[in-house]
């Protein structure tokens, strides 16, 4: 991605993305008090913000160490968690598969830079917003999970201060403009329904795939 791509973006786009970067490090804050917490070594919450670059697998996985499950099965739950990168590899393939740097395209593959780059008009516009965000997300990820590691013992009740719930929040603004569709309302009502029902029975994570048969409803 060259720094001329990244100028023909809309600057509301870029300062969407960079709040967005931030409330990442933010919420990396708290993966990483979470970890000191449970009295985990630096470089476990460290190694994950890099090679995963997952949130909801990373805080699984941490939790399930901290729990007494082998890694091999905190991994293989993270793993499922992780699943929904399969329909996102789908829908950005069309502008990313002739890049050069597809590969590593492909590890910045997140919630976010897949939404940023889904919502654009062009694939050139797709193209840039998804690097854009993707590597914003690369850098701002580990930062804060280290900053948080590293302010462990000043932010031991760090859930308290709301900071895991700005994911979330974020990304219903940025898909508030989807809803507007009957279709996409349609969705986002029975993935909820489908996930609030399975939840009670369902290993942690699953649920929230689950959730993705709400693609289905009002489908041609």
């Amino acid at each position: 991605m060259k720094y001329k791509e990244i100028k023909n973006l809309p600057k509301p786009l870029i300062k969407s993305i960079v709040i967005l970067c931030i409330a990442t490090a933010l919420i990396g804050i708290s993966l990483g008090t979470l970890a000191v917490n449970y009295q985990l070594p630096i470089w476990i919450p460290l190694l994950l913000s890099i090679c995963v670059l997952a949130g909801a697998a990373e805080f699984t996985f941490i939790g399930m160490i901290a729990a007494g499950s082998s890694p091999i099965t905190a991994a293989i739950v993270g793993l499922l968690i992780n699943l929904r990168h399969l329909p996102f590899g789908l829908a950005i393939t069309h502008f990313i598969e002739k890049n050069k740097l597809k590969y590593f395209a492909t590890h910045i593959m997140n919630d976010e830079s897949v939404l940023f780059g889904l919502s654009q008009s062009s694939n050139e516009l797709k193209l840039s917003a998804y690097w854009l965000c993707g590597v914003g997300i690369l850098f701002a990820w580990p930062i804060g999970v280290l900053s948080g590691y590293l302010l462990g013992s000043h932010l031991a009740y760090a859930k308290l201060l709301g900071i895991d719930t700005i994911f979330p929040v974020v990304l219903f603004a940025l898909t508030f403009k989807a809803l507007k569709r009957k279709s996409a309302r349609k969705s986002a009502m029975t993935g909820a329904v489908i996930s609030l029902a399975t939840f009670p029975f369902l290993p942690l994570g699953i649920p929230i795939l689950m959730s993705l048969f709400g693609l289905l409803v009002g489908r041609k």
